[in-house]
Parts: C-alpha cells; structure tokens; sequence
C-alpha cells in the first residue's frame, strides 16, 4: 500500500507541474526547434549567396584575365562595369565584392583612371576586410596616391605613409611592402630610409627565392646618388 500511495503521489506531483509548467516547456521547446530550423534556413540562404556571387566574381576574373596587363575594350568593359553592378546590388557584402573592387582598381590603373581605382580601394578598405585583403588594398591605395598628379604630392606621399604604417605584419607580402614602402618615402625625400627599405625588398625577395630587379635598380641608383 506505501508502494501504492508513494506512486500515487508521484503522478499527482507531475500532473501538478506539468499543470504550472507545461505551457512554458513547450514554448521553449518550440522556441528552440524554430532557432534550429532559422538557423539551417540562414546556413542555405549564406550558402547560396556564396555560390552566387563567386559564379559572379569568376565571370569577373575570366574577362580580366583575358585582358591581362591591356585596358578592356568598350564591349568588355560594359560586361564588366554590369557584372559590378550586380555584385554591388546583390551581394555587396560578400569577399567576391571586395576581391571584384581590387580587380576593377586594377583595370582602372590600367586606364589610367586614378580616380576610379582610388575609390575602390579606399570603399575595399571600408569593408572591414580580412587581413590579406587589406594589405593588398592598403599597398595598391599607397601607389596610386604616389601616381596621383595634381594637388599636393608630398600631401599624397603622407597619406600613402600612414596606410602602410596601419599594416602590423606584411605576412607573405613583405617585400612587396617593403618595396612600396621605399618609394613613399623616397618621395618624402627620406633617402636614407628609403634605401633600407629597398634592401630589406631584397633581402626578403631573396629568402624566398624571389628577385626583384626594379627594387635593386631603385636601390643601385640611392647608393650611387650617395656615393656609397
């Protein structure tokens, strides 16, 4: 009968607290199956997104890379200036869109259309990229504040010097930093300081097996000017 009556108790207790709790256990159990399904949903539609807009960066760069090194013609560039268009309204926050920025900077220079590469660099940048990216960006911003004409060069060469000072480690793109670093501040007129960045250019080039023949040019005619 103790067997009984304890058992008894037992189903009384849990109608009771299913009673006072049982709304509130099912709301979180609905709760928790909607975060879980709205989490999946979310995964897919970044899933998609990705693949779309990487389909979008690769038409970008299969039609840069056909004009390697040349300006796009009027044709190209009005395939590649629509495909912009549509990354930076479908999927302007996507890497694809900052990588396309970097291509689009690229040909700009190509085109000497300093202006254009400009604000893609400086939008890159703004995007809060990853490392690499912003290292490139930073780089590339640096030269074409060096090639800009027109307004105030040393001005342009400060600006240039205080993005490669805001890089805290230049990884695998040191000597290429190092490089642009020496023509920054050569346009400074800090000669001296110049050349060591050329050198370590070189030595970092060197390292890895790499040459840089336009950084030893840079640096042979400091050395020379110096009478070194």
């Amino acid at each position: 009968m103790d067997s009984l009556r304890t058992e008894e108790e037992q189903v009384a207790a849990l109608k009771q607290f299913w009673k006072d709790y049982g709304s509130a256990i099912l709301l979180g159990i609905l709760l928790s199956l909607g975060a879980v399904y709205g989490w999946k949903a979310w995964k897919s539609n970044q899933l998609e997104q990705a693949q779309l807009s990487s389909g979008i960066y690769q038409e970008i760069l299969d039609l840069s890379l056909r004009q390697a090194g040349q300006p796009l013609s009027e044709d190209q560039q009005a395939s590649f200036d629509n495909l912009m268009e549509t990354l930076q309204t479908d999927y302007n926050d996507t890497v694809y869109m900052q990588l396309s920025a970097l291509l689009k900077a690229g040909k700009a220079v190509q085109s000497d259309d300093l202006n254009t590469a400009r604000n893609q660099l400086e939008w890159v940048l703004l995007q809060n990229p990853g490392p690499e990216i912003e290292i490139i960006a930073r780089m590339r911003l640096a030269r074409v504040l060096l090639s800009q004409s027109g307004g105030d060069i040393k001005a342009n060469a400060e600006e240039a010097l205080v993005l490669l000072n805001q890089i805290d480690q230049a990884g695998s793109f040191k000597a290429s930093y190092e490089d642009v670093r020496g023509d920054v501040l050569l346009a400074l007129g800090r000669r001296d300081e110049a050349r060591e960045a050329y050198q370590r250019a070189i030595d970092v080039a060197t390292e890895f097996g790499e040459q840089r023949p336009l950084v030893s040019i840079k640096l042979d005619d400091l050395t020379k000017a110096k009478g070194i």
